[in-house]
C-alpha cells in the first residue's frame, strides 16, 4: 500500500515539475479560432429548439399541481417555462 501512495506522490511530483506553463499574454486573437468552435455555432440553435420545443413542454406538463405529486416535481418561486432569457 506504501508503495502505491509513494509511486501516486512521485507521479503527481513529475507532473507538476515537467509540464510547461502557459501564458496569457501569447495569445494571439487573429490566429486562436478552432474548429470545433464552428460546430458549436450549428449545434447551439438546435439545442435551443430543443430546449423551447421539448424539454420546457415537458416541464410544465409535469409541474402542474395535480402531477407534480406523481411526477416528484417541487415548484419553486419564480418558474417560468415560457420565457425567452
Amino acid at each position: 500500500m506504501k508503495r502505491k501512495i509513494v509511486a501516486a506522490v512521485l507521479l503527481m511530483l513529475m507532473i507538476f515539475l515537467f509540464s510547461s506553463l502557459g501564458y496569457g499574454h501569447s495569445y494571439d486573437r487573429t490566429n486562436s479560432d478552432h474548429p470545433l468552435r464552428y460546430a458549436c455555432y450549428l449545434v447551439y440553435p438546435l439545442g435551443i429548439a430543443a430546449e423551447y420545443a421539448l424539454l420546457r413542454p415537458i416541464h410544465w406538463l409535469v409541474s402542474q399541481p395535480d402531477l407534480n405529486i406523481i411526477f416528484g416535481h417541487e415548484p419553486k418561486a419564480g418558474d417560468v417555462y415560457f420565457v425567452w432569457e
